[in-house]
């Protein structure tokens, strides 16, 4: 007869494979799994830095409870973190990590960086972000991406 920890897990991992299948959600590239806390982790770091963060933001969309923020650590890799529940109440911490480079990241007198000319982050705070301000950097991340690609020569197929 299985343990309640093998049964716990049998149910979280079919209402995370639920919860991706019908809203179409992205996969992530690491999943983690407790059944003593009854949460998800869920990472996003490989792809373009704007389509991870984008990842999370659809994610968030499917949650309730939603709380984010973005902090930047020494090595100028900014972290989005998102914390929610399902409505069974199942616990969810989301992260995804990018460059700063990846938004035309231009470092401050302070010891700050500015990303794309709007965003102030300092080493080793954690702000609060709205959705939107995430959506915003997406959008300023993609356009680089863009601008990258055209100064570059190349072109999107």
């Amino acid at each position: 007869m299985p343990s309640n920890n093998s049964r716990s897990l049998d149910r979280i991992i079919r209402t995370l494979r639920s919860l991706m299948r019908s809203a179409g959600l992205p996969r992530p590239d690491r999943v983690f799994i407790s059944t003593v806390t009854r949460s998800v982790q869920v990472e996003f770091d490989s792809g373009a830095a704007p389509d991870r963060l984008a990842a999370l933001l659809l994610w968030v969309t499917r949650l309730d409870g939603v709380t984010l923020t973005w902090s930047r650590y020494a090595d100028h890799t900014l972290i989005v973190k998102a914390t929610a529940r399902n409505a069974a109440g199942l616990r969810f911490d989301l992260t995804a990590l990018a460059a700063v480079s990846d938004f035309d990241g231009v470092p401050g007198r302070d010891g700050s960086v500015v990303l794309a000319g709007t965003f102030h982050l300092t080493p080793s705070v954690t702000e609060s972000v709205t959705f939107e301000e995430v959506a915003r950097l997406v959008h300023l991340g993609r356009a680089v991406a863009a601008r990258r690609r055209i100064a570059s020569g190349t072109t999107a197929a």
